[in-house]
């Protein structure tokens, strides 16, 4: 059986009308999230980029770094990623919204959608099987564990490179299931268009040439086709190479390295992998804890003592049997390939120390939104298994029953994504989370994350100002070489008027020389992105102090700087009317003063 066409449809408006459908779902589903306000790294990437603001800089992404026009601090800081289609995105995206979050939320949104009706057309041209492509592909918009690269553009690499990887694959089939002639050439030209928009998108984009070689695989053990079609892979292999030569030659943009193979043995940080993929796959097959910032939120990948863990053994036995499934072409092809893609998806991940981390080492982060792309090997089999159910269905009950346990479980995902994707900006979530865990086992980071959330979201508002400075004080303790810390103890210093030590607090790090950036990178390689992440709260607080002391005249200059570093600018004239009434604050920036 031949696909006529690009996607397989029930009917001629049926694609259509299923692509709505999914907005629908995917606007329901995360509409309380369209209004939320940039974070951190998406304000960095679009808002307070400077190739971003600037005419002239879409030329400039393109040999840059990821977050090289995102220093908003003048401090640089090299996260070690390429990614210059997501940034050139942002730059029409831009020139379109300006600094409306809105216009942000949505894109992101409306790839997701995009995402999973691409999964939908794969899985109807490749599988023949439209009713799996459609409970899949349902599966795939309203599963929580997408929940943040759905809703947030933080995430948009994550969800950007793989609708190029998806379209790669379904024009590729399109070729090698032609007959050959221009009709074949151009599909495969379109195939590696799209690979390159995928790798200079994401990183994990660079596995597709693998994919692909999955696919003719498929066909062969399966439709009893030819491995001619092999040779087209050829050309995808090659821009590999290009891409690589490009990036670690000619631009010399090297991967993160954030230390952890210089605390741990190759051994230990392999075992990491591979839980970490185990963690990934529990939260798509049990999506528990959706009122977390992780689904399965005891689930952490703790590098000590690799082999007291009981997770350590069932990622051995999972990655043991993928591997074992992903060479049964000749009796299971369908398995061999879903395993096989999840394994060359997910493998990019295995590269622990190349992945940023936290300020300590003993904790590799699993990031939901890093899966976002493997998942696909696991709800699209779910989606093949539901759609065989329903065929097999012997009577008209049985039918009923069945598509309302699925209509029950696509409502249940839906909800459980919408609290989800709320979570993320939920501070109780994260610290709920922390107490999950016994002191010993959380990083550094997390012990003072833990005490600054506490000191700012439970103290403070319950009037505890004292508990709430002690707090504070022991994260700076613990993490002296992050500005976070700093901030939080200055921001409770400001609630308890102790207005000279909130300068002698937070000053050092308005303008940190050079030399100290390096001494305290020594230990957080990641104090620049810190520096960045609380750099317009640092003058906002000292403006505050120094309105209080003696040292009034500058406060309005570091009102302004706060403004101009992208500090909330209506809190900025309230707080200014509080303390200067009758007094207006000028600064060249729209918006603020009169």
């Amino acid at each position: 059986m031949r696909t006529a066409g690009i996607f397989q449809s029930t009917g001629r408006w049926f694609p259509a009308l299923f692509l709505a459908a999914l907005a629908t779902l995917a606007f329901t589903v995360y509409g309380s999230q369209l209004s939320a306000p940039l974070d951190s790294d998406a304000r960095f990437l679009t808002v307070q980029n400077a190739f971003v603001l600037s005419p002239g800089g879409i030329g400039k992404i393109w040999t840059a770094d990821f977050f090289e026009g995102a220093t908003t601090h003048g401090v640089p800081y090299r996260s070690g990623y390429y990614r210059p289609v997501v940034n050139a995105l942002f730059w029409a995206e831009f020139r379109v919204a300006g600094d409306s979050e809105v216009f942000y939320h949505i894109i992101q949104v409306l790839l997701h959608v995009l995402n999973a009706f691409l999964v939908f057309g794969l899985i109807g041209r490749i599988f023949h099987d439209r009713r799996a492509g459609v409970l899949a592909a349902l599966l795939f918009a309203l599963h929580p564990v997408h929940a943040f690269a759905a809703s947030q553009p933080a995430a948009r690499a994550d969800v950007l490179f793989p609708t190029f990887y998806l379209l790669a694959i379904v024009f590729f089939d399109a070729a090698i299931t032609g007959r050959p002639g221009p009709d074949v050439r151009w599909k495969v030209a379109l195939t590696a268009v799209f690979y390159c928009l995928a790798v200079l998108s994401k990183e994990m984009g660079i596995t597709l040439p693998a994919v692909l070689v999955l696919v003719v695989l498929l066909r062969r053990y399966r439709d009893g086709d030819s491995l001619r079609p092999l040779v087209w892979t050829v050309p995808i292999w090659t821009l590999m190479g290009v891409y690589v030569f490009w990036r670690f030659v000619i631009l010399d943009i090297p991967p993160p390295v954030v230390g952890y193979s210089d605390a741990y043995p190759d051994h230990v940080l392999f075992l990491g992998g591979l839980r970490s993929l185990a963690i990934h796959a529990s939260r798509v097959m049990l999506p528990l804890g959706p009122t977390y910032p992780e689904l399965n939120p005891t689930l952490a990948n703790f590098l000590s003592s690799p082999f007291r863990e009981p997770l350590t053994y069932m990622s051995i036995a999972t990655a043991g049997a993928l591997a074992l499934a992903a060479l049964t072409w000749k009796r299971h092809p369908a398995v061999a390939f879903w395993s096989g893609f999840l394994l060359v998806t997910f493998s990019p991940l295995m590269r622990i120390n190349n992945i940023a981390g936290s300020l300590g080492n003993n904790v590799i982060l699993t990031e939901e939104r890093w899966f976002y792309l493997p998942s696909i090997a696991i709800i699209a089999p779910a989606g093949l298994a539901l759609a065989a159910l329903l065929r097999q269905a012997s009577d008209r009950r049985t039918t009923l029953a069945l598509m309302g346990f699925v209509a029950i479980l696509l409502v249940g995902l839906g909800y459980s994504a919408s609290v989800h994707a709320e979570s993320r900006t939920d501070p109780f979530a994260r610290l709920r989370q922390l107490y999950l865990f016994p002191e010993d086992r959380l990083s550094r980071l997390e012990r003072a994350n833990k005490l600054m959330l506490y000191a700012q979201w439970v103290a403070l508002p319950m009037g505890e100002l004292e508990e709430a400075e002690t707090r504070a004080r022991a994260a700076v303790a613990i993490v002296p070489d992050s500005p976070i810390s700093a901030v939080a103890l200055g921001h409770v210093l400001s609630e308890r008027q102790k207005w000279n030590e909130v300068i002698d607090v937070v000053e050092p790090w308005m303008n940190p020389e050079s030399n100290e950036m390096r001494r305290f990178g020594a230990t957080n390689p990641r104090v620049g992105d810190d520096l960045n992440r609380v750099s317009s709260r640092i003058p906002f607080l000292l403006a505050r102090a120094y309105a209080h002391t003696e040292q009034d005249a500058r406060a309005p200059a570091l009102f302004c700087e706060s403004a101009q570093r992208g500090f909330d600018i209506g809190t900025i004239r309230a707080t200014w009317q509080e303390i200067f009434p009758g007094r207006d604050l000028t600064c060249q920036l729209p918006g603020v003063g009169r």
